[in-house]
């Protein structure tokens, strides 16, 4: 079974565009969103793992030039 989340991404300046780019050549990222509000982009993650979800967003978002930070909501199934 495999672990969902959705990440939440603060971007600095004008580095929008380019960490769109690279995010969206993650594996694991499923789908991503450029948005208004409090963040600047949203990224739904599939992980087999909590350490493969670890490694996506700690090692490989956040190491992205430009993200400032990032929020991680699991997602419950019932």
């Amino acid at each position: 079974m495999s672990i969902s989340a959705f990440v939440l991404i603060d971007v600095t300046g004008n580095h929008t565009k380019s960490a769109y780019k690279t995010i969206m050549r993650i594996q694991g990222v499923q789908s991503l969103a450029a948005v208004t509000g409090a963040h600047d982009l949203i990224a739904q993650i599939e992980a087999e793992t909590i350490e493969e979800l670890h490694d996506i967003v700690l090692s490989r978002i956040r190491s992205i030039d430009g993200v400032l930070k990032t929020s991680t909501a699991l997602v419950l199934k019932f």
